[in-house]
């Protein structure tokens, strides 16, 4: 994935590209429908950390020099309704879900809720 993000961000230095909004109406297979009404399935989309469910593993020191590991899940899925931003790449093919953001009155009645 990482990959994928570096050449989405090449392409973008490269071509240019736009920020959009859209509204999450389906969290599987995801779905964000853009504020002009199309809609865009997983296969156009590359999606973050912020947006993402994430299991992280490390270790913590206690009092006394003690060093423990944990183990945490972070859930940042997508859930029907929110609001993204997206960068979408200058061919269009490819959007780069950045992360959430609020949505403005105006949008939420062109795009509908989001059920």
């Amino acid at each position: 994935m990482l990959e994928i993000i570096r050449q989405l961000a090449l392409d973008i230095a490269e071509t240019g590209a736009d920020f959009c909004v859209g509204i999450v109406t389906a969290q599987q297979p995801l779905t964000i429908r853009l504020e002009e009404g199309l809609e865009l399935t997983e296969e156009f989309l590359v999606l973050t950390e912020n947006v993402m469910e994430q299991e992280e593993t490390g270790m913590i020191e206690f009092s006394g020099g003690e060093w423990r590991s944990y183990r945490m899940k972070r859930n940042r899925k997508l859930l029907n309704g929110e609001a993204v931003v997206l960068l979408r790449a200058a061919d269009g093919q490819q959007y780069l879900v950045l992360g959430r953001t609020e949505k403005g009155e105006g949008y939420a009645t062109k795009a509908g809720n989001g059920n």
